[in-house]
């Protein structure tokens, strides 16, 4: 997918109409979205700051020590002006006498769990709207609501009748809550009326473990073999990631705060949102400040660690099913790394004597490759037809998606394939390779029309607030040599556009002030 820069994005019709911005359409709005979705706070703002004077207002500010003080005006003066606050007893805020700056923005967390994603959240105006070509979209704690330009009045007189709070700054009843996830069960697309469209992207809580937030490291990974680790590890507390019944209207957003001081916190994400107009996979570990405006801040950290033990998810391919000589059993497999393709071709091809063939190297642009399959660093990505495990793989066939097949994957991604994957790299790039610890496996299933992915990550730094990486905002499965031939291509020409799902993950996310560690470890599907 191609990016765009800072200057080419105010050239693309990103304007502000009616305190929203306001995209052409959805192309553009992918394109702008993709140049800002790993952005930092500085840069985000640089981009929407100059449209406050047209008056757009994001849903989540983007504060930076620059900006602080002018936001924080604004947003005040909105609260003051919501009358439904003025009124409220709610903890949130001290609507008697003054308000207390410490608590003031705290309805920002509440907004986090609907509206997860930082860049997205902050494309979107205070009351959660933006428009793409005639037509406004409109989140809310609910769902997402899609209307004409010209029928807005006819949104306004739906969510007026149906009890939804037109903002985020007061919570819709709980009896309208559950009338939108009783009527609106399945995920997708329903038509209200002749006007007026909803949209959620509601995950299945029966998809994930009963224990989510438990952790328990796994022989192999980088947290059970860096003794760096065992200084801190045992210390950072483990929590339940999940939001509840409507944390997740728009895809999986697990999120975990370690509030270490009174206004220092650490914040671990793990998330798979689908907003319809854009989605997002990824995670992030970033620390935080709040200042004497109360908006929590990125402030950077003496260290901080990113650790993904395991996120896992998968592709449902069925439209490239069809070719009866690829199959879960043909045995091929690649490794890139260092801008190198190693080739192997196993015993059902041309090799001999049941072993594995001599590999053929050949030089790859890793950059080229589908977001998705390229790895941070000096990383590796390899792909197999299947897992490499006869019994594993059979489970997987029968429950690709089920947990424990998931936690099984994992302990071999550690276990047996490490040897295997080790004794080929050395095949083919010399004694001396080390195998990386930020990798991504692709299992591919043909017969299954499945193609599972399994990330880990290792990402740390000094004097910085944030780590985060996206592993896919649009992915474009590439296939050599015909659309059924099932290997990865660096070429966008012959992409099929196709959305994650069953999204699993065991993490860490620490950072550290002085000599003390703070964080969270946790996992979501993944024993």
């Amino acid at each position: 997918m191609a990016v765009v820069t800072d200057y080419q994005a105010k050239l693309e019709n990103v304007e502000v109409k009616n305190g929203r911005l306001f995209f052409v359409n959805k192309d553009v709005l992918t394109k702008v979205y993709a140049s800002y979705a790993n952005a930092s706070d500085e840069r985000l703002s640089d981009f929407l700051d100059p449209l406050i004077a047209d008056g757009f207002h994001s849903l989540r500010p983007v504060v930076t020590s620059e900006n602080e003080g002018e936001l924080y005006e604004y947003y005040k003066k909105r609260i003051e002006d919501n009358s439904y606050l003025r009124k409220s007893k709610s903890p949130k805020i001290n609507s008697k006498v003054n308000y207390d700056n410490d608590y003031i923005f705290s309805y920002l967390d509440e907004v986090e769990d609907v509206i997860g994603d930082d860049t997205f959240g902050a494309f979107l105006n205070v009351d959660g709207e933006i428009q793409v070509g005639d037509e406004i979209y409109k989140y809310t704690d609910v769902g997402l609501f899609i209307v004409p330009e010209d029928k807005y009045n006819v949104l306004e007189d739906y969510l007026y009748t149906a009890n939804v709070s037109t903002n985020f700054l007061d919570a819709t009843p709980y009896n309208s809550q559950l009338f939108f996830a009783n009527q609106y069960a399945d995920a997708g697309i329903s038509q209200i009326n002749d006007d007026l469209t909803y949209f959620n992207f509601q995950s299945d809580p029966n998809d994930f473990s009963a224990n989510a937030g438990g952790y328990t490291v796994t022989p192999g990974s980088v947290a059970a073999t860096d003794p760096s680790y065992n200084a801190f590890l045992s210390t950072l507390g483990s929590c339940d990631p999940r939001s509840g019944l409507f944390g997740s209207l728009f895809g999986d957003n697990d999120v975990c705060i370690d509030r270490y001081e009174d206004r220092r916190r650490v914040k671990t994400k793990a998330f798979n949102y689908n907003y319809l107009l854009v989605y997002h996979l990824g995670v992030k570990c970033v620390n935080q400040f709040r200042g004497w405006t109360g908006f929590w801040r990125v402030e950077a950290a003496d260290e901080i660690r990113l650790v993904v033990e395991a996120a896992q998810f998968e592709y449902n391919l069925d439209a490239l099913l069809g070719n009866d000589a690829v199959n879960n059993l043909t045995n091929e497999r690649s490794y890139f790394m260092n801008n190198q393709k190693a080739f192997f071709a196993g015993p059902n091809t041309f090799s001999f004597n049941n072993q594995w063939g001599a590999p053929i190297i050949t030089y790859v642009n890793l950059t080229s490759l589908p977001q998705v399959f390229q790895t941070t660093g000096q990383g590796l990505t390899f792909e197999f037809f299947g897992s490499g495990n006869t019994w594993l793989d059979e489970k997987i066939q029968k429950g690709i998606d089920s947990n424990l097949n998931a936690s099984k994957l994992n302990k071999y991604f550690y276990d047996g394939l490490f040897s295997t994957v080790k004794s080929q790299l050395q095949s083919a790039f010399g004694q001396t390779v080390v195998v990386p610890t930020n990798r991504t496996f692709v299992a591919k299933y043909p017969q299954n029309g499945k193609m599972i992915i399994q990330k880990s990550v290792n990402s740390s730094g000094f004097n910085l607030g944030v780590r985060e990486q996206s592993f896919d905002w649009g992915v474009q499965l590439c296939l050599s040599g015909g659309m059924n031939d099932w290997n990865i291509k660096p070429d966008v020409g012959c992409s099929v556009l196709v959305k994650p799902a069953n999204f699993r993950v065991k993490i860490i996310g620490a950072v550290r002030k002085g000599n003390s560690w703070h964080g969270s470890k946790f996992s979501d599907g993944i024993e």
